[in-house]
């Protein structure tokens, strides 16, 4: 009888020692994303137009994230999952754009339970403003909230209580049409976004309705932390010439909001 019950008994603090052992790795990883105010990141996404008003540029900068040397096992499992992903998923996105500027940071709004963003909509501010310029921004809204992400927006006059805050200008100075910043904390969790669009080009060309629709649309991208696409046929091409998602902008989308923010590069690994 004895016997017996010395295994049972022996597997049974074997559990605990684990289940001990889990609990403390899970408490390091939740110290590890708290938030401090002197973990803010910030980045600039500008998009140019050429001479038929199509976005063409864009730059984006911000600080690399530091690896803990003591990560946890648990987070290194996650981001095994999480490049393990990527690569699976390489010919049917463009997010190696984004883990190249980000210094290999996935950067992305951190989910919100259901909650909307909030976007605050500055109209006028600009000669030849027109109402119709707000159903754009709304319309590009509802096409990315369409795709599934688990996004949604909602639009309000407060700007200080908005997540993201649209104006509309004259021009930009050089070319470029329009421009989203954004802000992060260190664990790549966006904070903030800000999207600027023209109403001319720099040479003082008038926008017209499509190119005014197709920048709102590639700039919600960028707001939702979206990075260039090298193809020509997406929304997020660099040069832009449509204001329709393509299969790879949504499947983009959606991987980029299924996976946990944050480094995915592993420990020992250089930049």
């Amino acid at each position: 009888m004895k016997r017996a019950v010395l295994p049972v008994v022996t597997f049974a603090l074997f559990a605990m020692v684990v289940a001990d052992r889990v609990g403390h790795i899970m408490g390091r990883h939740r110290a590890n994303v708290v938030e401090s105010p002197g973990d803010s990141r910030a980045a600039t996404v500008t998009t140019a137009p050429s001479s038929s008003a199509r976005p063409e540029t864009s730059s984006v900068t911000s600080a690399s994230s530091a690896v803990p040397s003591g990560t946890p096992t648990i987070e290194r499992l996650a981001r095994l999952a999480a490049r393990q992903q990527l690569t699976r998923e390489a010919g049917q996105t463009y997010l190696d754009s984004l883990i190249i500027s980000t210094d290999s940071v996935i950067r992305r709004w951190p989910d919100r339970s259901g909650a909307p963003l909030r976007v605050g909509i500055v109209e006028g501010g600009a000669p030849g403003f027109r109402p119709k310029m707000v159903e754009y921004m709304r319309e590009a809204l509802a096409r990315w909230e369409a795709v599934n992400t688990g996004i949604h927006f909602t639009t309000t006059s407060d700007t200080a209580q908005a997540d993201i805050i649209v104006h509309w200008i004259d021009h930009f100075d050089f070319d470029r049409a329009g421009q989203t910043d954004l802000t992060w904390d260190q664990a790549g969790r966006v904070r903030k976004a800000t999207i600027l669009l023209a109403l001319r080009t720099n040479t003082g060309m008038v926008l017209p309705d499509p190119a005014l629709l197709t920048v709102a649309v590639h700039e919600a991208g960028h707001a939702l932390g979206l990075p260039h696409s090298p193809d020509s046929s997406d929304v997020m091409f660099s040069a832009t010439q449509t204001a329709i998602l393509s299969e790879r902008d949504r499947r983009t989308a959606q991987i980029l909001y299924q996976l946990p923010v944050g480094p995915v590069r592993d420990l020992g690994e250089r930049p």
